[in-house]
């Protein structure tokens, strides 16, 4: 006569993903997107609040560089804590719309 056989418990572990959405700096809202764009060697990153409207343009962004990485840098620009190598620049909606408009025609044709 022998025990019962013990039941294992599985282990399931948890896949971490890099985030697709981050905490704005300036409302504290956590709606803050980063869109990536590559063209003939230089990387553009669109960087948008959908709470507060802040909208902010990365260029000269290394090949490689992440969304977190360049969440890192936009939050060391936005406070002025540190220099970095990739520019910033705030933009008001119409160019914004009208850079991504231009983006999509060059990637369309």
């Amino acid at each position: 006569m022998g025990r019962r056989r013990k039941k294992y418990k599985r282990i399931v572990k948890k896949v971490r993903r890099i985030p697709s959405v981050y905490q704005c700096p300036q409302c504290g809202s956590r709606s803050l997107t980063i869109e990536i764009k590559s063209e003939a060697g230089t990387r553009i990153a669109y960087i948008r609040c959908g709470h507060c409207g802040l909208k902010v343009l990365a260029e000269n962004i290394p090949e490689i560089y992440e969304t977190p990485d360049i969440y890192g840098k936009f939050i060391d620009f936005y406070t002025g804590s540190e220099e970095t190598n990739v520019s910033f620049k705030f933009i008001e909606s119409e160019e914004l719309s009208t850079e991504v408009a231009e983006e999509e025609d060059i990637e369309g044709t």
